[in-house]
């Protein structure tokens, strides 16, 4: 299993700063936090989890939900997902119930006095490390998605350093520095992103939940 200061370190790598010290630590955390959201439509963190009622048929979801897959009523049958479709109707027996996540953050059933608990399958996120020194922290995102992660996080890590360079730019001389548009650390943040979703694509597909 790889830590979080094993990922800040090929990061740094990729950009030329093997020694982390070009950039922030913080920005360093910022970036690999956002990798881990950033992966998730190819790479999901599956959890699951059994909700007790709150009233009136809603429920309270964990924080870490993403995306919800199914959810299961105690018979073992799996409910569907509300459509909210003109001219349909939610309904209103156990039997027949169906679901979905409104407000956000809390999963509804249109059949509002059940009072069983329900099992949701989920989409979760990932957890992340705490603080830019959390060295030792474990990530938790299989290694295959490593190498994407490095790839979004490099992208961001860049950004601070193509905003100097767009702020400098307009004061530009000499006519070996380009015009004052030419911002070669936006392409190359650029080429990371595409990097990422090429490796991201390579991911084996996974199976979703049908309505």
């Amino acid at each position: 299993m790889s830590t979080y200061a094993e990922l800040v370190q090929k990061v740094g790598r990729l950009i030329s700063d093997p020694d982390i010290s070009t950039y922030s630590e913080e920005i360093y955390w910022d970036a690999i936090c956002a990798a881990h959201d950033a992966i998730l439509p190819w790479l999901p963190n599956y959890q699951s989890v059994l909700l007790t009622s709150g009233s009136s048929g809603v429920y309270t979801l964990p924080s870490n939900v993403y995306e919800i897959q199914a959810v299961q009523i105690s018979d073992g049958k799996y409910l569907n997902r509300a459509t909210l479709t003109a001219g349909t109707t939610r309904a209103a027996s156990l039997s027949d119930c169906d679901w979905i996540e409104n407000p956000k953050g809390f999963l509804s059933l249109s059949y509002t006095d059940n009072t069983d608990p329900v099992t949701v399958h989920y989409h979760g996120f990932w957890s992340k490390p705490p603080t830019p020194n959390a060295n030792t922290f474990v990530i938790a995102v299989p290694a295959c998605g490593h190498m994407g992660m490095v790839y979004y996080a490099a992208s961001i890590v860049i950004t601070p350093v193509i905003v100097d360079t767009s702020t400098l730019g307009p004061f530009k001389q000499r006519i070996d520095s380009g015009t004052p548009q030419m911002n070669p650390m936006k392409d190359t943040s650029e080429w990371f992103r595409v990097l990422f979703l090429q490796e991201m694509k390579m991911m084996p597909p996974f199976q979703k939940s049908r309505s």
